[in-house]
């Protein structure tokens, strides 16, 4: 018998005795044909064990078998659990997953956004996008179901899974006062993003609650990269002592990972000198070698609950918005420590 990949819908067509657009329609599930004729052409195509292509299909019938996944930066490895999460039920489901990476750019966001309408993608999960009011329409106009994950857009209404920012930076926050600093700076990431702004609020809010001034200068702006924790890092060695932050909360790991790398260099001592805190804890952060404490996020189980909303949407199993919010967890290892006596 010869290969699957060889043979051609001709050939199926010529061993069942019907025409090559008779073939097409049974392989679309088109309801012009004949039962007894759609029952022996998928006769033959299961003795000749022909699988057909999905993507012909797709196109057939207008819309592909794939899944497109927006991250904000492929070299975070924040985004491989979740991105596991999604696979695992994609694959399960029948569908393939192509991975766009937007760096965090709004022009490249806009550019996969039509590239989904284009290529006629059967969903899309979307984990970067920048809250601009200009991508609203743009979203609107999008015709495949939309899963926002980790991020969301206002006045744009649709299946959201989140986890509790505002929350999670408040756990975090809390643990550096508690342990006696009140001087505690923020390296935020960006302030188009949902989940950032949410985080800064969290910060804000817990020094509001135990009676600490939260100055403008206590709050910098970053893009969740090793690098720009670095040049905070040096921020810090150069800053007036009187004024530095005896603690750091960063927006993510990466970025509280360059704190560490720069301070420690020059020879500051962590948690002595002063303590920091991360977010999203990353399977590297505690393998560090002064491992981190974070704000944990349940990955995997957010790629899931993403996958399996974007799959019950594409099937019309739901008619109402659903909205699954998870609760972050307070990860406490070696880089925080009291507040020391000055």
């Amino acid at each position: 018998m010869r290969n699957q990949r060889d043979l051609t819908i001709y050939e199926i067509a010529k061993a069942a005795g019907v025409s090559r657009s008779t073939v097409s329609r049974v392989l679309t599930g088109h309801p012009n044909v004949k039962p007894a004729t759609r029952m022996m052409v998928e006769k033959v195509i299961e003795e000749l064990h022909y699988r057909p292509s999905s993507v012909a299909q797709g196109l057939a019938r207008g819309q592909l078998n794939m899944i497109g996944l927006l991250i904000g930066d492929i070299r975070n490895t924040f985004y491989a659990e979740i991105a596991r999460g999604v696979e695992d039920i994609a694959h399960e489901a029948g569908y393939m997953v192509v991975i766009c990476d937007t760096d965090y750019d709004i022009k490249r966001e806009q550019f996969y956004f039509h590239g989904v309408q284009q290529f006629a993608l059967s969903g899309l999960i979307v984990m970067s996008v920048l809250d601009q009011q200009e991508l609203i329409p743009v979203l609107q106009s999008i015709r495949c179901p939309i899963v926002m994950l980790n991020r969301y857009v206002r006045s744009f209404d649709t299946d959201v899974v989140l986890v509790d920012n505002v929350e999670g930076s408040y756990l975090a926050t809390r643990h550096l006062i508690e342990l006696g600093h009140h001087r505690i700076g923020h390296l935020a990431g960006s302030a188009l993003s949902t989940a950032s702004r949410d985080r800064t609020l969290g910060f804000q809010r817990a020094l509001e609650d135990y009676g600490i001034e939260c100055e403008d200068s206590d709050i910098q702006e970053g893009d969740l990269t090793i690098e720009r924790g670095r040049r905070y890092g040096q921020w810090w060695l150069e800053a007036d002592s009187r004024r530095r932050p005896t603690a750091i909360f960063a927006a993510n790991d990466l970025m509280a990972l360059g704190i560490i790398d720069v301070l420690a260099s020059h020879g500051v001592k962590i948690p002595d000198d002063v303590s920091i805190v991360g977010y999203d804890d990353l399977p590297l952060t505690g393998l560090a070698p002064i491992s981190l404490t974070t704000v944990r996020q349940p990955h995997y189980d957010m790629g899931v609950t993403a996958m399996t909303f974007l799959k019950q949407r594409i099937e019309q199993k739901v008619e109402n918005v659903q909205r699954k919010i998870f609760r972050p967890e307070l990860v406490v290892r070696k880089t925080t420590g009291p507040q020391r006596n000055e």
